[in-house]
């Protein structure tokens, strides 16, 4: 009856009547051709289903089916479609009889970025060898498409969830860096090249990006430096570059920069003597004054650090008051007993430290021991920094006024039983230069500070100063390091005038106003050359007016004569100007002598300096550097240039 109903189209009828039988037959041969005609009627439907793409019939007839049979004709038919490239109803059906590899094939054949996406999906929601696999090639072919349209986090996010498959690739991780680097996710980035650089240690363009990135974090860089050659030598190639231009031949030496290397031993024992002299006139007797001193001194290198200390040996003789001039507590009546001068010996020691974009510098000197005034410790702290195009500097200072007997050191009166002056400055000075082009800048000072003394009135100063400067070496010779010239105005100011020699006063310059414009220049010769020299010049028009200030300014108990003396004003305008030779000459490997010569002007004030140095340094070297001309030295500069 069942076959009788299939033949006649009413499966509803065979597949009761094939059920009927199945249930109630005994022998086995019974049993089997009833289910024979069950699964007709099934294979029946089966097809009409999939003739007519009916996916929720032939999930219902799938459910129904327990005999495997309805699994085996969709597979079958899943496999058909999928030849045919009907690619979409083959997942379909490898999906109902879940069939994963089926599905997964099906899916990845087809073009649409929805269908990729689930078979990526798929891929890495099994938990097998070959779907792992499957999931990871995925994740790296996200990874790069996702870079490639500039879609950077999630390029990153691919390249991580790969990396908890399976190693990645040295190109997959480092595309990670170049993604991270886009974003500017510096952690990520300088991780995956970090990384690659473990990999590929002699890399530079990934070594270069490391140095890139981390550029203003100096503790990656120096661990980066430790760990990596190829870092260290492109830092090493970067600081000596930008050190060379700005005289940091330390630091260039440091990072073993041939030329500077070949030049000097900067890190040897050195060993130095040195005699100047310095002579200050301006009025007869007080307005005169001399210091002539010698020097021996040892340094070397430390680190990154270079020291020195030094014994000093100084003589000082000041001219002598004259009758009716006013010093002391009178105006004098007949030759001052005073003395004229003296000699003492004083200690000092000065520290430098370069680094990549900045330098700094401290000294501190004890001197004289013996002087007139008890001596107080001296000094000062420096920093330089470095930008692209500005350079900034500032220093604290302490140090003794040296214009005078008087202001450097103190001296006598009343027959030698009491002592006064020794003017101490402390401040604070600054700088900022500007380069707007290639070989034209602008720089300006300024400096503020304080003067105070044994038994001198209290004192406050300023002093600014504007440069343009134009570099004309290029110009001129091949054998000058710079040679700029240009224009200055400068303008200095005291709120008192200390400048006489009476109880109260400190014996040193200090107008009301001094200001001066006028025109520079100074040129360099090349350096690491056997020989070197330096000049500078300058010629200014000034004016200058001091004020009319008390000759007794801190009371009368210091005064033999009456109250209400002055200083008297005065103004005077005059041509002011300078000139300084500096120069140094290497000798042989380790002897190098160095010295200055230089004269100075200015309204009714002259003074003459000059010095001379041989210095012994261990090592090997053929040429000189412009950091250790004498003047070069920020204790006598001002800053740590």
């Amino acid at each position: 009856m069942g076959w009788t109903a299939i033949d006649k189209g009413m499966l509803e009828v065979a597949n009761q009547q094939f059920t009927a039988a199945l249930q109630s037959s005994v022998r086995d041969i019974d049993k089997q051709s009833a289910q024979q005609g069950l699964n007709s009627v099934r294979g029946i439907k089966l097809q009409q289903a999939l003739s007519l793409r009916d996916t929720t019939s032939l999930a219902q007839l799938f459910k129904s089916d327990t005999s495997g049979y309805t699994k085996e004709v969709l597979q079958g038919a899943a496999w058909q479609q999928y030849d045919l490239k009907n690619y979409d109803f083959a997942e379909a059906l490898f999906s109902l009889v879940e069939d994963n590899e089926g599905r997964y094939l099906a899916l990845s054949a087809q073009s649409s970025d929805t269908a990729k996406q689930n078979a990526f999906d798929l891929a890495c929601s099994i938990d097998t060898e070959v779907f792992i696999k499957r999931c990871a090639d995925g994740l790296a072919s996200r990874q790069a498409q996702f870079y490639d349209t500039r879609r950077y986090k999630e390029s990153i996010q691919a390249g991580e969830a790969l990396d908890r498959l399976r190693p990645l690739s040295i190109e997959e991780r480092a595309l990670i860096g170049w993604a991270a680097k886009e974003i500017q996710d510096i952690s990520t980035a300088t991780s995956a090249f970090e990384q690659v650089l473990s990999k590929m240690p002699t890399n530079t363009v990934i070594a270069n990006e490391l140095v890139s990135l981390n550029q203003s974090n100096d503790a990656t860089l120096n661990r980066l430096a430790l760990k990596y050659s190829a870092v260290k030598s492109i830092l090493q190639a970067r600081n000596t570059r930008n050190a060379w231009p700005r005289k940091q031949f330390w630091l260039a030496y440091q990072n073993d920069d041939q030329q500077a290397v070949t030049a000097q031993t900067k890190d040897g024992l050195s060993a130095v003597y040195g005699i100047n002299t310095r002579s200050r006139s301006g009025g007869e007797g007080l307005g005169n004054f001399d210091v002539a001193s010698q020097y021996i001194g040892i340094g070397s290198g430390y680190k990154n650090w270079l020291w020195q200390v030094s014994l000093d040996y100084k003589q000082f003789y000041s001219g002598s008051p004259q009758v009716d001039d006013w010093f002391g507590d009178r105006q004098l009546e007949s030759t001052s007993v005073g003395i004229s001068g003296f000699e003492d010996t004083g200690v000092r020691a000065e520290a430098y430290y370069q680094a990549p974009d900045f330098n700094f510098y401290a000294n501190l000197e004890y001197a004289m021991f013996e002087q007139p005034v008890g001596a107080k410790v001296t000094g000062q702290i420096s920093a330089t920094k470095f930008l692209a195009n500005t350079t900034v500097a500032a220093t604290l200072f302490r140090k003794a006024k040296e214009d005078s007997l008087l202001s450097q050191t103190g001296t006598f009166y009343a027959n030698r039983e009491q002592s006064w002056g020794y003017v101490i400055e402390s401040g604070l000075r600054g700088l900022v230069a500007h380069s707007i082009a290639d070989n034209m800048s602008v720089a300006g000072t300024a400096q503020i500070s304080q003067l105070e003394g044994e038994l001198v009135a209290d004192n406050s100063a300023l002093s600014l100063r504007g440069d343009l400067s134009y570099d004309i070496a290029d110009k001129v010779s091949s054998r000058l390091d710079y040679w700029r010239v240009g224009p200055f105005l400068s303008y200095t100011s005291y709120d008192k005038n200390l400048s006489g020699f009476t109880v109260g006063n400190g014996g040193y310059f200090s107008p009301s106003h001094f200001v001066s414009i006028g025109g520079y220049s100074e040129l360099l010769t090349l350096e690491a050359l056997n020989w070197q020299v330096k000049l500078r010049s300058s010629l200014a028009l000034s004016r200058v007016k001091q004020d009319d200030d008390l000759r007794f300014p801190v009371g009368q108990e210091y005064s033999s004569v009456e109250e209400g003396v002055s200083l008297g004003e005065s103004t005077d305008t005059g041509l002011s100007g300078n000139f300084m030779a500096e120069g140094q000459y290497r000798i042989d490997h380790n002897w190098i002598v160095a010295g200055y010569i230089g004269k100075a002007f200015a309204v009714e004030y002259q003074a003459f300096e000059a010095g001379i140095q041989i210095r012994w340094r261990e090592g090997q070297g053929s040429g000189v550097t412009s950091d250790e001309l004498l003047l070069s030295s920020p204790r006598l500069s001002g800053f740590a240039l």
